[in-house]
């Protein structure tokens, strides 16, 4: 049987197109049996015996259309409708004068079709049956007029049509072979062509710079998302008035190949970046890939502070073991001071020494933010927790520290970062409140999907100029302070997916963390 894949249309449509081609055919022969040659005789001829071949054929065609839904295979089917226009085609040769008619070329066209429709060997076997029928019309003629052997014109023609109606099944079906191979090539490389699309689409989407494609006149032809974001009018198709002048002079300077730096002001943004020529033969055109000069400068300096971040690390793992013997030396050196003099110098040794290891500490505690274990935190117990031993390292504190809970929902966090953190905030609002009781409160809110932490005092709160280099590394306000606890609180937020930010007037410091779905 006939795969459905040889076939370049499905089944069912096959004899649908074989059933149109059959009804076509059966209309001319009745147009033609209506007209009358030069000598007056019908183009048609057979008379009556036409007539009831039309009405035949009429019925099998109608009921080809009615079973073609049916429940008989369709390669059967189609074999069985080739094999009926092959005898159908031959009785009315026979009706018209035999072989010597030429309504024998008729068979041409209907095994042309079935080469297109069907695989070799089905092409084969219908061309078979064609000449077997003519064979066996020819042979029955030959009897019938009671000759032992017929008229060797007769035989060859025969032949000669046998012969014409393989060559065009076994042409049309290489042809048809060679369509289905390029449909299927056609529709192989399509998809990979539309994959290859989405693939640079992801591609162009994925990038942080704005990408937008120009022809030569300037002519958006594709950007990304980013790029929307830069120019709220973009589409395929307009000219953008902000870059046209730069693809104009790339064009006066005779559509140099060498990428350039671009710098362009646009509403308001300072965009910068480079413009890369595309030349490939008739095509003229450039890539942009452009960024906001002031994203650019916080990228620098993010990259910057992580590498000071790496280095200070690397020095204070190193300072510790010398810190440790220089502490332990005073120690030593304390125990047997007896003058005045000598205990204050010991004294300071051991304090300076105590505040470069807190610095170091803090350092270390930078290059531990990545390092995060996230775990949903039930934040009543865990604040009770945390006050109870914020209590015994600041007694004066103790007890004095109020919780407001309009919320009770946990979050998602690490637990020794959120420690940290409140640690910090919570000790510089000591530090700078009233120390009375309720001079420090913690309040706890849920909005949407945010659980907001905030550290609140008493105290005058950052001055303006404070609060513009507040959370930078190694500013203070403080002259015993190492100017790196609200920089490292804020690291380890962001570690966390979570914000924290202050807010004036006063001493207020929020924490946004997620919510957790318990």
């Amino acid at each position: 049987m006939m795969s459905q894949r040889s076939l370049p249309l499905s089944p069912r449509k096959a004899l649908a197109f074989v059933n149109g081609f059959r009804a076509i055919m059966l209309l001319v022969l009745l147009f033609m049996s209506l007209l009358q040659g030069s000598e007056g005789q019908r183009l048609v001829d057979g008379g009556g015996h036409f007539n009831l071949w039309a009405v035949v054929y009429g019925c099998l065609i109608a009921s080809w259309f009615a079973l073609r839904d049916g429940k008989i295979a369709h390669t059967l089917q189609l074999s069985l409708a080739i094999v009926a226009d092959i005898l159908m085609i031959v009785w009315l040769m026979g009706m018209n004068g035999g072989v010597k008619s030429g309504y024998g070329m008729l068979l041409l066209p209907y095994l042309a079709v079935a080469g297109l429709l069907s695989s070799g060997r089905f092409a084969l076997f219908y061309a078979s049956i064609a000449t077997a029928s003519l064979f066996g019309y020819v042979g029955y003629e030959h009897v019938r007029s009671h000759m032992l052997f017929g008229s060797t014109n007769d035989l060859f023609q025969t032949g000669l049509l046998s012969l014409a109606g393989f060559v065009t099944s076994v042409v049309t079906y290489q042809l048809a072979r060679v369509a289905r191979e390029s449909e299927e090539l056609a529709s192989r490389r399509g998809g990979e062509i539309a994959n290859l699309n989405r693939l640079n689409e992801l591609v162009l989407q994925s990038q942080r710079d704005a990408v937008i494609v120009l022809d030569e006149t300037g002519t958006v032809r594709q950007f990304n998302a980013q790029a929307v974001r830069y120019f709220p009018s973009m589409q395929r198709g307009i000219l953008l008035p902000e870059l046209s002048p730069i693809v104009e002079r790339w064009r006066i300077n005779n559509h140099s190949p060498m990428p350039v730096f671009v710098e362009r002001n646009v509403r308001g943004r300072q965009l910068g970046g480079r413009m890369v020529p595309i030349l490939a033969g008739d095509l003229r055109g450039v890539v942009m890939f452009l960024r906001d000069m002031a994203d650019m400068a916080e990228e620098a300096k993010r990259i910057k502070l992580a590498a000071l971040g790496r280095l200070t690390a690397n020095i204070a793992h190193e300072i510790r073991n010398p810190l440790a013997a220089i502490s332990h030396a005073g120690d030593l050196l304390a125990e047997g001071a007896e003058d005045p003099a000598t205990q204050r110098l010991t004294r300071i040794v051991r304090d300076n020494a105590k505040r470069i290891n807190g610095l170091v500490e803090e350092v270390l505690m930078l290059g531990r933010r990545d390092r995060v274990k996230t775990e949903t935190i039930k934040l009543s117990q865990f604040l009770a927790d945390f006050l109870d031993q914020f209590g015994m390292a600041q007694p004066d504190a103790a007890g004095r520290i109020l919780t407001i809970f309009h919320s009770t929902d946990s979050i998602y966090f690490d637990r020794g970062h959120l420690s940290q953190i409140l640690s910090n905030l919570v000790g510089n609002a000591w530090r700078h409140s009233s120390r009375v009781h309720g001079a420090v409160c913690i309040e706890i809110n849920h909005v949407e999907t945010q659980v907001l932490i905030r550290v609140m005092d008493d105290g005058p709160g950052m001055s303006e100029d404070a609060q513009l280099h507040l959370f930078e590394p190694f500013f203070t306000t403080e002259s015993t302070g190492t100017g790196l606890g609200l920089y490292i609180a804020r690291e380890l937020a962001e570690a966390n997916d979570a914000r924290l930010d202050y807010i004036p007037p006063g001493g207020v410091f929020c924490l946004s963390c997620h919510l957790a779905y318990e």
